[in-house]
């Protein structure tokens, strides 16, 4: 997997995208025994199937890069990633072109991205707020900016059942922007983010800290 981009985020998190270009056979010999066999078992698509292994592979190329032996990663019950036998966060995302990471060892972190696709126009008025959706203004890159920067913030924190409509919010940016604000609320807790907007061809990458 050819690096496409390496970046240290606010001093504690460090960001690795890569191109997929393996066959599944060689990530998985590459992986050794770094994956779980029955979760990948689960999967039936081929292309998913790659994405997955890609994902494990570059999760332990970059715990590697930070000296930590990396044998395998655990889900919660909320399907949040986690390292096993270490206190590191990760976060997880992958494409059909794409896979990329994050880990930072102080505290939570999400990723996303996501490819410009009419889909997110189609889909617009289940994820965006009234405000959210006039400021869209069914623009393709606003959208996926929207799209993206609420997935991560969402992993970030790492509990399902949380609307990105009415839970989520991201105030108003100029597509030129590469860090948005967002807030994700959940009864009477509050979490606010700084969310870093990445651009690789047509696909959005956000990183929420």
């Amino acid at each position: 997997m050819p690096l496409v981009h390496s970046e240290k985020i606010e001093e504690t998190s460090t960001l690795l995208v890569w191109k997929l270009t393996e066959t599944e056979a060689e990530l998985q010999y590459n992986l050794g025994n770094g994956f779980n066999q029955q979760e990948l078992g689960k999967i039936s698509h081929p292309q998913k199937k790659r994405e997955w292994l890609a994902s494990r592979m570059l999760i332990k190329t970059l715990a590697e890069q930070f000296g930590i032996n990396y044998v395998g990663i655990h889900k919660d019950q909320h399907g949040k990633a986690f390292l096993i036998d270490n206190d590191s966060h990760i976060s997880i995302t992958h494409t059909f072109d794409f896979v990329a990471v994050a880990i930072n060892p102080a505290a939570a972190v999400g990723i996303d991205m996501e490819k410009v696709d009419p889909k997110l126009q189609r889909t617009s008025g289940k994820y965006l707020s009234p405000p959210e959706f006039m400021h869209a203004n069914d623009q393709m890159s606003r959208l996926c900016m929207y799209w993206c920067a609420k997935e991560a913030l969402y992993k970030l924190y790492g509990k399902k059942k949380i609307s990105f409509k009415d839970s989520i919010f991201i105030e108003p940016f100029e597509e030129a922007d590469i860090i948005l604000k967002g807030k994700l609320t959940d009864e009477e807790l509050e979490v606010r983010s700084n969310i870093y907007v990445r651009w690789f061809d047509s696909h959005c990458l956000a990183i929420s800290l």
